[in-house]
């Protein structure tokens, strides 16, 4: 029993030890994904802005007439 356990925690070290690479390797592409959403982030309330401000021009010249 005492074996089986072992043999099980070794496992888990053996996947923990072979996935510490690839999260190693996805920390860098994420840190450099993350200027990449706040500036897209930031392009998409810009013209949402923009838009919410045409419409205002719109309703505008709709009152006007």
């Amino acid at each position: 029993m005492f074996s089986y356990q072992l043999s099980v925690i070794s496992y888990q070290l053996s996947v923990t030890s072979y996935q510490l690479p690839v999260i190693s390797y996805q920390l860098p592409v994420i840190s450099y994904q993350l200027p990449v959403i706040s500036y897209q982030l930031s392009v998409t309330s810009y013209q949402l802005s923009d838009l919410s401000f045409k419409f205002t021009d719109y309703c505008l010249l709709i009152t006007d007439h």
